[in-house]
């Protein structure tokens, strides 16, 4: 869990706590300590909250994604925003909610994601869904995404598949998926797109 206000991050922490099939391995601050208690720890979830300054946010998500073990994000945001929400889904995010959602419906929203590999998770105002539903790019899985960064870094088919433990025809099935979903014509083009959408952090280096 990484929220900068004590409080809402001691409460969610007690709540969460409270679920038999739960466990919040760390509750921290900022990024830099969660990046550093991910690798020591790997989370099936992490539950990130924000505030106003969602600009702010796209980085720490990519780095939060990239710093592997295949965690899924939820971002707690403003409610009165429905472009930071597409943009942070677009970007990898898992789920997008209000702050003020009930502990319920966020610990609901964490076991589905950990049922369901393929979906995104979104709590709304009728009001927004224009903006949500406007872009004609859908949202790579956390699988997909692990494939396009190692793209990136100039895999091959063949060790991506060890890198993954995965078969190359596996991840040839990404990639068909990835460039459907991005609209890409080729690897080089399908990590430009994904870098240009924040799917993949900006500091990936492309050397294909």
């Amino acid at each position: 869990m990484v929220e900068s206000h004590p409080l809402l991050r001691g409460g969610l922490e007690a709540l969460l706590s409270a679920n038999d099939d739960m466990t919040v391995i760390a509750a921290v601050s900022g990024i830099e300590q969660a990046l550093h208690a991910i690798p020591l720890s790997p989370p099936d979830v992490v539950v990130f909250g924000i505030d106003e300054r969602v600009h702010e946010v796209s980085g720490a998500l990519a780095r939060l994604l990239a710093v592997g073990g295949g965690q899924r994000v939820v971002i707690l945001g403003p409610d009165d925003h429905p472009g930071h929400a597409e943009s942070l889904l677009q970007q990898g995010a898992r789920a997008y909610l209000p702050k003020d959602v009930s502990h319920g419906y966020l610990a609901s929203v964490i076991r589905e994601m950990c049922r369901e590999d393929e979906r995104v998770f979104i709590s709304a105002y009728p009001s927004a869904i224009p903006s949500l539903t406007r872009s004609g790019t859908r949202v790579l899985s956390n699988r997909e995404r692990e494939v396009i960064v190692l793209v990136a870094q100039a895999m091959s088919n063949a060790q991506i598949a060890r890198k993954l433990s995965i078969t190359k025809g596996t991840v040839k099935r990404h990639l068909h998926n990835i460039f459907a979903k991005l609209n890409a014509v080729s690897r080089i083009d399908a990590v430009n797109k994904a870098r240009a959408l924040m799917m993949i952090a900006a500091t990936i280096r492309l050397d294909l």
